[in-house]
Order: structure tokens, then C-alpha cells, then sequence
């Protein structure tokens, strides 16, 4: 099993207070990255007996390369166009057309190793993302309006997704929050690249937006309903407010 991390961006809205990529954000004296990094390394599970992560890096690539240096079997890998392309050209580079089951993941990010043992389990040919069902909460401690900062994501009875990426307009049909994480099967990641090689005006395309037209043109993708700690960490005033959580962290 391979890992991806996503780390190639500018962190326009907190780069001006903090001077850092905000993947190199202190948690517990622990950078962020760091953390995700040692979560993936105390796996234990046959599936990731050899574990393979590869970084995708872009701006101040040398800070987080210095971060890192200490870890073994990590493969960076520059993203030239971080600039001016969205996340997705960096998922893109970092699946690179392998067959072998792929875990993605944001580095902007905090969330329980828990999360990470249920998804290295899964057995779904489908692509597949863990959900956040206690969102609401997240975004309460972080005081956001999920009118303005939320994304929609509805699914079916089986869990299969319906749609996805879109602002939401009523609240109280969104059941569910995108975690920025997500399982490819060995068997999806061809399929992902050809629809990705295949579409026309990509370059600005968020990951959540192509997934909903991979959605329209009936791929088929699963979803996995969690209640978990996660966080993500959009601006500065989000670092601020989980330094101030009582929730305890690993």
C-alpha cells in the first residue's frame, strides 16, 4: 500500500502570519506533517508491511524536505506547476499510474490514527472516502458559517456518493463533510488518470469538484460515514482555536 500527502501549496491565507508552508504548523511540538508521517509509520496491518509515502511538494519544497529529513522511504516529488494549478495536479503526480492500493491525504490536516487502521481495511473496489458525520461540531469550534466554508456531499443508501463539492444552500441537508482523505484501489487509479487525461479546463479544478463530474459520468464512489476528531487548519485563526481545545490528541 502507498501513501500520497499533499503538501505543494502556497497556504495563501495564513502564509502572511506564519512565514512557513502551514504543513509545518506545531502540533504538541510536532509539525503537522509530522504527525501524519509518524501515524502512517506505526500502521501494523499486512496490507502496508512495506510502507511506500510519497510527498508532493511545491512551494518552499526545501522547508519541508528539511522537516522530513529523519524518515526513511519517503519519495518527494515537485510539483513545477504549484502555482498555478489546483491540489489535483499534485493527487495526480503523487498516484502516478502505479497499481497498488494508494491512500491520499491532506497535509493540512489533523485527525486519529483510528481513521487511518479503518481505511487500510477496506476492500472496496470503488474509490472510496471516509465522511465526517459530527462536521458541524468541527466547524462550530472553528467558527465557521458552513454556508460560506463548508462543501455539500449527499450519498445513497448503500453509501455511494451523489454528489459533492457544490456551497451549500440548506444546511440541514448536509449530513456529511469531505476529510480530505481518500482510498484508491489499485484497480480505480488507471481509470482516474485516463478521466483526468481526458478532461478539457482542469487546471483550477478543486478534488472535490472532479470527483462530482467523475460522479456524473457514473463512476461509481463509496463513501465511509465516521464520528472522529479531525480538524482542518484553513487559516490562522484555526490554529489558534485548536491550540485552545480541551479535546484531548494523540
Amino acid at each position: 500500500m502507498k501513501f500520497v500527502v499533499l503538501a505543494a501549496g502556497k497556504s495563501t491565507r495564513i502564509y502572511n502570519r506564519i512565514r512557513k508552508p502551514k504543513a509545518l504548523l506545531k502540533i504538541n511540538k510536532k509539525s503537522i506533517i509530522k504527525n501524519i508521517i509518524n501515524k502512517i509509520n506505526s500502521l501494523k496491518h499486512k496490507r502496508i508491511a512495506a510502507k511506500k509515502i510519497n510527498i508532493v511538494v511545491g512551494f518552499k519544497k526545501n522547508l519541508l524536505l528539511k522537516e522530513l529529513k529523519q524518515f526513511e522511504r519517503i519519495n518527494f516529488i515537485f510539483n513545477k506547476d504549484y502555482n498555478n494549478k489546483d491540489m489535483l495536479s499534485s493527487l495526480i503526480l503523487g498516484l502516478n499510474n502505479e497499481a497498488e492500493d494508494t491512500v491520499m491525504i491532506y497535509s493540512d490536516i489533523y485527525f486519529e490514527k483510528k481513521l487511518l487502521n479503518k481505511i487500510v481495511k477496506i476492500k472496496y473496489k470503488h474509490i472510496t472516502l471516509p465522511i465526517l458525520t459530527n462536521w458541524k461540531q468541527v466547524w462550530k469550534k472553528r467558527n465557521k458559517d458552513p454556508l460560506k466554508d463548508a462543501e455539500q456531499l449527499t450519498i445513497d443508501k448503500n453509501n455511494f456518493i451523489i454528489s459533492i463539492g457544490k456551497k451549500i444552500k440548506n444546511l440541514s441537508e448536509v449530513n456529511y463533510q469531505y476529510m480530505g482523505i481518500i482510498y484508491f484501489p489499485k484497480e480505480s487509479i488507471k481509470k482516474f488518470m485516463n478521466f483526468y487525461n481526458n478532461l478539457k479546463n482542469k487546471n483550477k479544478l478543486h478534488i472535490t469538484n472532479f470527483l462530482d463530474l467523475m460522479i456524473k459520468k457514473k463512476y461509481r464512489i463509496k463513501s465511509i460515514p465516521i464520528r472522529s476528531f479531525w480538524y482542518e487548519f484553513d487559516d490562522y485563526q484555526d490554529y489558534i482555536r485548536f491550540k485552545h481545545l480541551k479535546k484531548k490528541i494523540d
